[in-house]
């Protein structure tokens, strides 16, 4: 497998002609299926057009450079329309905000990873609070030009949901199979049964709740501080057009709170620089 920072850079070189033809400018993203559909090539006449070397015609992927069979692999839109799409759509992936189908962000994307065949398989995520971790491919849903979309239930390491199956709470209910029997120490007459209140059951799920509550506690004040001192890439409005914060504007508490109570929450996270 390779980073795009280990392609980007790189010289295209013909095997059978044995000669270079330019380097590679950038990968193309096919944004419908998350893989890499060509490498566009800066061969120093950028003006002519771009030129492109489909993923498929690709003979190697080395340290110092990438391989092809012969320069006839080389092609330009016009020989493959249907990347005309994927240039219009202008998805990079590295420096995306990462938010959740939810509405919640994540952070941003630093670096991907794309085996053999240009599938996209691990993408680096910076989260809000600072931490590095690896998120699947296969929990993305929407490869977009400024946002990428996560499934929710598949964040990395995100907080765990704690008691999420109901527990009922029976009154004046025996437990089974085994009640509960008292027998008197003086005498060997049978006591009557005594049935288990439901009231610690209550207690209890009370209590497994917490953590959970705790820890999105904790994610809030964390992407809180994260916002905080940060400038806008926007101005940011209500609905009616009253101003939250203008374009270069530093955010602090006061935003936030405006923000949050015109439901433009998620777009001021979004528009951070």
């Amino acid at each position: 497998m390779k980073k795009s920072v280990e392609i980007v850079g790189q010289p295209i070189i013909s095997i059978t002609e044995g000669k270079e033809f330019g380097h590679v400018r950038e990968l193309l993203i096919n944004y419908t299926n998350g893989t890499v559909a060509a490498l566009v090539i800066d061969d120093g006449k950028w003006y002519q057009g771009a030129k492109l070397l489909p993923f498929e015609a690709i003979a190697g992927l080395g340290e110092y450079a990438v391989t092809i069979n012969n320069s006839q692999d080389i092609l330009t839109l016009a020989d493959r329309p249907e990347f005309e799409a994927f240039f219009a759509a202008g998805v990079k992936i590295i420096g995306t905000k990462v938010l959740t189908k939810g509405g919640k962000i994540e952070g941003k994307i630093n670096e991907f990873t794309i085996d053999n065949s240009g599938k996209i398989n691990i993408c680096e995520l910076e989260k809000t609070e600072g931490e590095i971790v690896d998120l699947a491919a296969q929990n993305i849903v929407t490869f977009g030009k400024e946002v990428l979309i996560i499934s929710d239930e598949k964040v990395t390491n995100a907080a765990p949901v704690v008691n999420q199956v109901e527990i009922p709470v029976v009154a004046a209910q025996p437990v089974e199979p085994e009640p509960v029997v008292v027998t008197p120490v003086e005498e060997n007459i049978p006591a009557p049964q005594v049935e288990v209140p439901a009231a610690p059951v209550e207690v209890v799920k009370e209590k497994e709740q917490q953590p959970a509550d705790d820890s999105a506690k904790k994610f809030d004040d964390k992407h809180r501080k994260f916002l905080l001192g940060k400038k806008v890439a926007r101005r940011i409005e209500t609905d009616n057009g009253a101003v939250i914060i203008e374009q270069g504007g530093e955010v602090t508490e006061e935003v936030l709170q405006k923000a949050k109570l015109a439901g433009k929450f998620v777009e001021l996270s979004m528009n951070i620089q």
